[in-house]
């Protein structure tokens, strides 16, 4: 802490420093403070000016202590003003014999050399000047002032002496003294213990950083989860799927992902504390009777929603594909009739009637024949048929297609699935 004669005690110690540097480099220095004013003609008095000509805030501490007072008014804590103050130095003397430069030289090194205002440094201020201020108690602040130059350009220079009327410019340096703090007179009331810490004395619910976050996600059948070495994930979830999501800051009293299609209510799945941790959420889609309506395919925003105590925090919206699987085709074989063929996909889960549904067989793709009313399986009449043995088919949702693949049990990879064949003669 330090109180108002912080400033002029800076004032007084910079002056002795430069003092007593200049005095070593040309004997007969004298020092004054203020402004500089220019010897009379034909005067060669050596002097040193010390002027203190501007006090800006300290940018790095001048919010350090907000807020100071509570709600009612009253100080939380003693207010603390940061501020830098700018000196200008001016050198006067003979400039035959160099004695401005000089002076100027043996204060710069001085200054670089020990650049932090000592408690001697202030001691010997005050000494030398107890009548104004004996009272200061700036050896006692924590922050230490410290003296760097200032590079000014010749404008601002310029700017600088014409501000100094009828003084003609001299040698002159710039010193910046940070940071000078100075407290308030008025004294905080003490502040009251604290006797429950949150909700049920559980402690403050602190978030640090950002809040919780889906990166990515590995997409598999329940069977291949742990094969070793690990099989690739599949392009998109399926019902029944098994699926590891990675990500940031899940972990927490509770945890639910609420998945969200353009043409459905929102899905909410909680998700068990033996089934994620800080980064990694484990779960298994349903495939169930309720899933087959309660699900579409598409694309889905999902959104994790962590607990803690009574907040909640929630991811920014990841995007995950739902593909739909096809259970059966019929007829297969499937005979042409006038080169038309007529297939009846089995999917899950039913398909909406404001879906685009597309079937993909050979270089082809068909639109589903019109549905009023949510279904699991869909007609598509192909015209001038492909024909071929072993046909591999793929269902397209809106946008989402469904992927022809199974696990081989004979090794535990991934193997084409014969159910998504048809033959067409």
């Amino acid at each position: 802490m330090s109180n108002h004669l912080a400033i002029a005690t800076v004032t007084a110690a910079l002056g002795q420093i430069v003092f007593t540097s200049a005095q070593g480099a040309v004997n007969g220095v004298q020092l004054r403070f203020g402004r500089p004013v220019a010897p009379a003609q034909g005067n060669t008095d050596r002097r040193v000016h010390v002027y203190l000509f501007q006090v800006t805030p300290n940018v790095a501490l001048r919010n350090a202590d907000l807020p100071t007072r509570r709600s009612d008014g009253s100080l939380s804590k003693r207010p603390q003003a940061a501020l830098e103050l700018h000196y200008m130095l001016t050198f006067y003397g003979d400039d035959q014999s160099f004695e401005p430069d000089r002076m100027l030289g043996a204060v710069a090194r001085d200054l670089h050399a020990r650049p932090v205002l000592t408690a001697q440094n202030i001691s010997d201020a005050i000494s030398g000047n107890p009548s104004s201020l004996s009272d200061s108690d700036l050896g006692d602040a924590i922050e230490r002032v410290r003296f760097t130059p200032t590079t000014l350009s010749l404008d601002e220079q310029s700017k600088l002496w014409s501000v100094l009327i009828q003084t003609p410019h001299a040698l002159t340096v710039v010193y910046t003294a940070s940071v000078v703090l100075i407290d308030a007179v008025e004294n905080a009331a003490p502040t009251l213990p604290v006797l429950r810490r949150g909700q049920d004395d559980r402690g403050v619910n602190t978030t640090l950083g950002s809040s919780p976050r889906l990166d990515s996600a590995w997409f598999g059948f329940v069977q291949s989860e742990g094969r070793q070495p690990p099989l690739p994930s599949l392009a998109a979830a399926q019902l029944g799927a098994r699926v590891l999501i990675t990500g940031d800051k899940l972990s927490g009293d509770a945890l639910s992902l609420v998945f969200k299609h353009p043409l459905l209510p929102p899905l909410t799945v909680d998700i068990a504390t033996a089934d994620r941790d800080e980064q990694h959420i484990r779960l298994t889609l349903p495939d169930d009777g309720p899933a087959q309506s309660t699900w579409a395919a598409g694309v889905y925003n999902v959104v994790a929603d962590v607990r803690h105590g009574s907040a909640v925090s929630s991811s920014p919206a990841w995007a995950m594909v739902l593909a739909p699987r096809i259970t059966s085709i019929t007829p297969n074989p499937a005979a042409r009739n006038n080169g038309s063929v007529t297939l009846s996909i089995a999917c899950h889960p039913q398909v909406l009637p404001d879906q685009k549904a597309t079937l993909l067989i050979a270089d082809r793709e068909i639109a589903a024949q019109p549905h009023a009313a949510p279904s699991a399986s869909l007609d598509f009449v192909i015209d001038q048929a492909p024909v071929g043995n072993g046909q591999l088919v793929w269902l397209r949702i809106d946008g989402a297609e469904s992927m022809p693949v199974r696990i081989d049990p004979a090794n535990g990879g991934f193997a084409f699935d014969d159910a998504q064949r048809v033959s067409i003669t």
